[in-house]
């Protein structure tokens, strides 16, 4: 009869630490984020491969299971960030020196592709990080806009 109490009381055990393992190891992803699973066993659904093969799961608004040693994930927010863009004085085509200020809004697009190049180029980044890289480019890129344009043209097309 001891033995029996002993079998069922670690049968118990098993299904309790089998149950525990399962709900640590469910992670969801909210509406504003995605879910990114890197390792093996990644299944076939929300599954993109790249050129060179590589393989990543993508989870939106959904749960999976990750496999404890064999796979890991983390989420990638998919908010959008509002910045101010300003540039030092900039010479127009006409030599005349300018200076803009500008906002604009940013965002990682929705498609499971754009989701995956975000991935690989902002995974492990801060938000910060995310932001003040953004924010070089759009200065940089509104520096050699103003700089092929008269003082006209970029009066009118502000």
């Amino acid at each position: 009869m001891d033995l029996m109490f002993i079998v069922i009381g670690f049968v118990v055990f098993l299904v309790i630490a089998m149950i525990a393992v399962f709900i640590t190891k469910y992670k969801t992803a909210g509406p504003d984020e995605a879910l990114i699973v890197t390792g093996s066993f990644l299944g076939s659904r929300n599954v993109h491969t790249d050129e060179s093969n590589n393989k990543i799961k993508i989870i939106r608004g959904g749960g999976t299971f990750i496999f404890p040693v064999f796979q890991q994930s983390r989420p990638l927010s998919l908010l959008s960030s509002k910045l101010e863009v300003t540039t030092p004085e900039v010479y127009t085509e006409q030599g005349v020196p300018v200076m803009a200020d500008g906002t604009a809004i940013i965002k990682i697009g929705g498609s499971i592709s754009e989701i995956a190049t975000a991935a690989e180029q902002f995974l492990g980044k801060t938000k910060e990080d995310r932001e003040n890289e953004a924010k070089e480019v759009l200065e940089g890129h509104l520096r050699s806009i103003l700089g092929s344009m008269t003082v006209e043209e970029i009066y009118k097309n502000r």
